[in-house]
């Protein structure tokens, strides 16, 4: 990366810094780009230069929370062996946990639904880049609703978990859930 890429990410980073500390004190719809770029010690130009609206902003890095997640979640994958939905809700609570004040942030903000079309986008970009006993593999329009379902239902689990005064903790969570997949799983399988 060239002296003025590492300058153009770094302001990147303040004013993704500047936005979260200006929200944790007032409403995002309140918030000028004006104010971003004093709170970040930096010019409403170089903001300019950066992204295109404080909407184009939080795109941005809530991107970079769901990327976070997926390199995660590809860092289980051993030898093109499919992961399990163990792995997958252990790599998903433990990530999450880690990023929960973001996230309670977002939801607060009334932005967490940006962040789940973020997800949504990119998931459908990794589909094929790790194996998975669910993922149908047959055509396009399976793949898109199956990942909708999850993400939809993950974006669901965060949103409630995370959105909790005192959220319990990945190890409390994630046998629940596990418990509460199987029961529906088991449910779709009598249905038939």
């Amino acid at each position: 990366m060239s002296g003025k890429q590492q300058i153009a990410e770094q302001s990147k980073e303040w004013l993704w810094a500047a936005l979260l500390r200006l929200m944790a004190k007032e409403n995002f719809a309140d918030i000028s780009i004006t104010e971003i770029a004093q709170e970040a010690d930096l010019s409403r130009r170089t903001f300019y230069r950066a992204f295109k609206s404080k909407d184009d902003l939080v795109d941005y890095f809530t991107g970079q929370l769901t990327s976070g997640y997926f390199d995660a979640l590809l860092a289980t994958v051993k030898d093109d062996q499919p992961i399990t939905i163990d792995d997958t809700l252990n790599v998903f609570f433990h990530y999450f946990w880690q990023q929960r004040d973001l996230v309670r942030l977002l939801i607060k903000q009334g932005l967490f639904d940006r962040a789940n079309a973020r997800w949504l986008k990119q998931a459908t970009t990794h589909y094929d880049l790790f194996p998975a006993p669910w993922h149908p593999q047959n055509s396009d329009i399976n793949v898109l609703f199956i990942v909708g379902y999850m993400i939809g239902g993950f974006a669901g689990i965060l949103k409630i978990w995370l959105g909790q005064d005192d959220p319990e903790p990945p190890a409390q969570i994630q046998p629940q859930m596990i418990a509460a997949l199987k029961q529906f799983a088991a449910g779709i399988m009598t249905a038939q």
